[in-house]
């Protein structure tokens, strides 16, 4: 018997449409930041702008002042959806105010900014001792079921040193990395995950979706680890060669928006073809060749978005994870070509045990009605006092 046309469609359109394989909703706090632009102005006419900052601003802790306990973190990025900003941070632990005592920790956690003015405040919403200390970004029930504390240090961790892409108003994605911990010393990267994060501001709910355990594995590149933005309706992943270029070289995919949780759309940039592919490369060394950047400096974090002010795309990063300088590097289109000398942009002031760590770049702070976006960004790391760990809110101006 032959199968309608129409029957066949709907069995290919159900197997494109994986049930995620973790979902979770949060209530968020009704904050409403200025509006942020889902797709910046692009503008052709070349404009030439050093990148040299005539001022810093150092906003200090980035901390919700109001919590009963302190909390530490690390890593992170930032995410703008219809009027409200998060930061997303890794290892997020809480001890109690009055005697130092450790309270509960997750392996990540979400904030909302209260405004753009301050970007030092911010207010919890996951890492709260009602929420049983649960991560903001959802487990697998595989990596709950070791996750669950103990002495042993076994666990699961779900790590960003990234921003999210704003697919459109009230959607966007984000990724990654998926480490498991055998004991505390000891742990392995399995590949990174995707998290959708899909905005409801009617009623304040933001729910995360992972369409799978891992989007990419380890024997590939880690797109979307590095870096991701949107630009003209097309989702672009960064992904950095650490196994075979030592962190010198970043990879390119790129996804139409509406369709990023379909991986048969998905294509892989060659530079030297000039062209993408439908194959993803699962390399066994080195491909320079077909890098998007490769370039004089190696790589760890990091973010990429266009800015008006310079009318150029910039890569503002970390060179290596045990630092402290803030570099960056410009292209006229997300794919270059990337100048490969980068420019220093900012020394951040290191503390007690020596670098800062997890340097990222959101211009989101600075888009707002009226302002040139890309003129100011906010710079945000990882500092590291005696004892723990927190990010840092630096209000950056260029010349």
């Amino acid at each position: 018997m032959a199968i309608s046309p129409l029957i066949l469609l709907s069995v290919v359109a159900f197997a494109a449409a994986e049930i995620p394989v973790a979902s979770q909703s949060w209530e968020i706090p009704p904050i409403v930041n200025s509006w942020v632009p889902t797709d910046p102005g692009y503008y052709v006419t070349p404009v030439s702008k050093p990148f040299t900052l005539s001022g810093v601003t150092n906003w200090g802790r980035m901390n919700d002042s109001t919590q009963e306990y302190n909390v530490y973190r690390d890593g992170g990025g930032s995410c703008s959806l219809y009027n409200r900003t998060f930061w997303v941070y890794s290892d997020s632990s809480a001890y109690s105010k009055t005697t130092g005592l450790f309270l509960g920790a997750a392996s990540n956690s979400m904030t909302i900014a209260m405004d753009f003015n301050q970007p030092n405040k911010l207010l919890d919403f996951t890492l709260l001792p009602w929420t049983g200390w649960e991560p903001a970004i959802p487990f697998t029930e595989e990596e709950a079921a070791v996750s669950g504390g103990g002495d042993t240090g076994c666990r699961y961790a779900l790590w960003t040193n990234t921003n999210c892409a704003q697919l459109t108003e009230t959607r966007a994605m984000h990724f990654f990395k998926v480490q498991k911990f055998n004991n505390p010393s000891n742990s392995t990267y399995y590949g990174n995950t995707m998290a959708i994060y899909t905005m409801d501001p009617v009623n304040n709910v933001i729910t995360i979706e992972r369409p799978r355990q891992y989007w990419y594995s380890n024997t590939t590149y880690g797109y979307g680890n590095f870096a991701a933005l949107v630009f003209n309706g097309m989702a672009y992943l960064y992904g950095i060669d650490t196994t075979y270029s030592n962190n010198y070289d970043i990879h390119l995919a790129k996804v139409p928006v509406d369709h990023e949780t379909d991986m048969r759309y998905y294509r892989y940039y060659d530079s030297a073809a000039h062209s993408y592919s439908s194959t993803m490369p699962v390399p066994t060394e080195r491909r320079q060749w077909a890098a998007v950047v490769s370039g004089t400096d190696t790589f760890s974090t990091g973010s990429v978005f266009w800015s008006e002010y310079h009318n150029a795309f910039l890569m503002v990063f970390y060179n290596d994870l045990a630092d402290s300088t803030f570099r960056v590097l410009s292209a006229p289109s997300p794919v270059g070509p990337w100048n490969v000398s980068s420019a220093v942009l900012y020394d951040s002031v290191p503390g007690p045990r020596g670098y800062n760590y997890g340097g990222t770049a959101s211009p989101v702070y600075y888009q707002q009605p009226g302002q040139v976006a890309g003129k100011e960004l906010l710079l945000q790391y990882s500092y590291q006092d005696t004892k723990h760990t927190y990010p840092v809110a630096l209000q950056a101006t260029f010349v």
